[in-house]
């Protein structure tokens, strides 16, 4: 039996009381808002941006597909200052995917990191730290307009 990794990847949702538009502009251009600095917002399909936490971590991503209620980023660069051996070479090409679908409640938000899987270096750090970005500092910003972003 051949198990499917699809499962394995990290994934979260998270109900936001708030409009799906909002959701999609957080995830687009108000980044530093609650998850960490960006060099730019992005557009378009093609579009790259940076994003960092200060000191030496940083991450580059091309937005592959954009939508009012899916956008998908590749990880094309990642400079990590974790100290986990691996780190950096396990990010590249993976894919961040954000579903936004409004429900009778406000907004779901669901998100995979596929490749991010349980066997991976990163696997223990970052899981942890996209549960606090998008189900604490993210769904705060947009429900009481204060994010929890890395410091500066």
């Amino acid at each position: 039996m051949t198990e499917n990794n699809d499962t394995l990847d990290y994934q979260t949702s998270v109900l936001i009381n708030a409009d799906k538009r909002d959701v999609f502009t957080a995830l687009t251009s108000q980044l530093d808002e609650w998850w960490g600095t960006t060099d730019q917002p992005y557009e378009k399909v093609g579009d790259i941006f940076k994003i960092s936490f200060g000191g030496e971590s940083y991450w580059k991503f091309k937005v592959v597909e954009i939508s009012a209620s899916h956008i998908l980023w590749k990880c094309v660069e990642s400079n990590q200052d974790h100290n986990l051996q691996g780190i950096d070479e396990e990010w590249l090409g993976t894919l961040l995917q954000w579903k936004i679908e409004e429900v009778n409640r406000g907004t779901e938000l669901k998100f995979k990191h596929q490749g991010l899987v349980p066997q991976g270096v990163c696997y223990g750090v970052c899981s942890t730290a996209w549960d606090f970005y998008i189900t604490d500092s993210l769904k705060n910003y947009l429900e009481d307009g204060k994010g929890k972003p890395s410091e500066k």
